[in-house]
């Protein structure tokens, strides 16, 4: 049985930082190796890569991606793809061979656009961390069955409709960009008062008491380097819940998410590029990691669940409890009296 134990197990969480309603707590842990790689958005802007249609007519769920250099292209799952015919995002984390042309797996979030703007894609922003977590779901799900990191193009396109309205922005063709453009002076609120924490790995994300994300790194420079699109990302989801009538965050939250996502049996599913895709589902957890030569380039953790109860019964009662917990509990029976 794979799981990612071995890349979670001497992870340790550090001060939470809170902006109004998102708190980020920095994960620092033992680096596995390191890759030489450059990040997508950097590749866009130096010329190394190019991304646009698959072919003058298109296809909503494809893209061609040009690595034109010597070094391999990381590109996020989440990160977003903005031009051509349509917004896109990357439906996995994809890891381009030097000197290659990949068809790389998106998803739109445009829904109300269909011609070019441009010939190639910019980088833009990420996905708020509600659509990323289904997408992941539904994705592990089409690679099990079928081998095609392919998501419900359904689901994504009503997560950004969610959250349009959910931050009160308009937009002709429903797009997830005009959410970012529209309340960038707020966005630019929460990334002002959450710095990128020096020489951490990762970011363990609660909104409220509600667990949100984990997004762990090989090393902290590329952590660092996508930091503010990341907090954008989450902050979206945070802006659309502001409102919202939350218990305080939990301390205990960071570290029985990660012991629990380190004990998940794996499925190992083909990459689209360099490495192999990862994917885990479970009754309260989901999420992928992208291995390649033994270094986890790119891990992400979400719950499995739309109004995360098990999260909150973990941190005030009985769920989701830590695998030694559970040992120490396997005579209990659910409302912790003993059998």
């Amino acid at each position: 049985m794979e799981t990612l134990e071995t890349y979670l197990k001497n992870v340790t969480a550090g001060e939470p930082v809170e902006h109004k309603n998102l708190t980020l707590v920095p994960l620092w842990g033992e680096r596995h190796g390191a890759l030489d790689y450059i990040l997508a958005a950097d590749a866009i802007g130096s010329g190394l890569l190019s991304i646009m249609e698959l072919g003058e007519s298109g296809s909503v769920p494809e893209l061609r991606a040009v690595n034109k250099g010597d070094t391999m292209i990381l590109l996020l799952d989440g990160e977003e793809l903005v031009g051509a015919k349509q917004n896109r995002i990357l439906n996995t984390t994809v890891l381009l061979p030097a000197k290659s042309k990949t068809t790389i797996p998106v998803s739109c979030v445009e829904q109300g656009r269909w011609r070019h703007t441009s010939r190639e894609f910019q980088s833009g922003g990420y996905s708020p961390s509600h659509l990323r977590a289904r997408k992941s779901r539904d994705v592990g799900r089409s690679l099990r069955a079928e081998g095609r990191a392919a998501s419900d193009q359904g689901a994504v396109w009503e997560d950004v409709a969610e959250n349009l309205a959910g931050v009160g922005a308009a937009s002709p063709t429903m797009a997830m960009h005009d959410a970012v453009e529209q309340r960038r002076d707020s966005l630019e609120d929460y990334m002002k008062a959450l710095p990128c924490p020096a020489d951490s790995r990762g970011v363990f994300v609660a909104i409220g008491a509600k667990f949100a994300a984990v997004d762990l790194f090989d090393r902290p420079d590329t952590l660092c380097r996508v930091w503010p699109r990341l907090v954008m990302g989450y902050a979206l989801d945070a802006l659309a819940r502001l409102n919202r009538e939350e218990k305080p965050f939990s301390p205990k939250g960071p570290q029985v998410i990660l012991e629990r996502a380190g004990q998940i049996p794996c499925e190992p599913c083909p990459s689209v590029g360099v490495g192999q895709d990862l994917r885990f589902e479970a009754e309260d957890l989901v999420g992928q990691a992208l291995v390649a030569e033994g270094v986890c380039v790119h891990l992400s953790i979400f719950p499995n669940d739309d109004e995360n109860r098990r999260y909150i019964r973990r941190v005030n009662g009985p769920r989701i409890q830590p695998p030694s917990d559970r040992r120490e509990n396997r005579h209990r029976s659910p409302d912790n009296t003993v059998e």
